[in-house]
């Protein structure tokens, strides 16, 4: 995957193919699921604790912005799995994030409450709430 993400940024060329998606949902505590494929095409799921069923919108995001986010996970380096395979304990809740290209996919999760600590996930679900927001117009993005 590290190839084909920098190949899109050195070209500027994003592949309509191309789907990021994190995902920190979970059943009792809710949680955001956003996808964003080549397209610019963004999708936002959230759904508050206690909630039933998720809010979803949808936008348009611009190839600045998405070039962007992928310098982001260009530099975090978002298909490296970091945090050690184990079983989940009850309850636990945990993130996804998901790169798709055509023959290529990869997917990594962190402990939601190991975010902040790893620094990785969380910096790409920060930039997808803002690029997410309804209007990014004159927002300066955190990288």
């Amino acid at each position: 995957m590290e190839n084909e993400l920098n190949t899109i940024v050195a070209t500027n060329i994003v592949p309509p193919e191309l789907t990021i998606t994190y995902d920190d949902m979970h059943s009792l505590w809710g949680g955001t699921t956003i996808t964003v494929r080549g397209d610019g095409a963004m999708e936002t799921r959230t759904r508050e604790i206690g909630a039933h069923e998720a809010q979803l919108s949808r936008k348009q995001i611009d190839e600045r912005e998405l070039i962007n986010l992928i310098r982001l996970l260009i530099e975090v380096r978002a298909w490296e799995q970091v945090t050690a395979e184990a079983s989940p304990v009850p309850d636990e809740s945990r993130a996804t994030l998901m790169l798709d290209l055509v023959d290529n996919s990869t997917r990594v999760w962190e402990r939601v409450n190991e975010m902040a600590a790893n620094n990785r996930l969380v910096q790409i679900k920060s930039l997808l709430e803002i690029l997410a927001r309804p209007s990014t117009t004159g927002i300066t993005l955190p990288f």
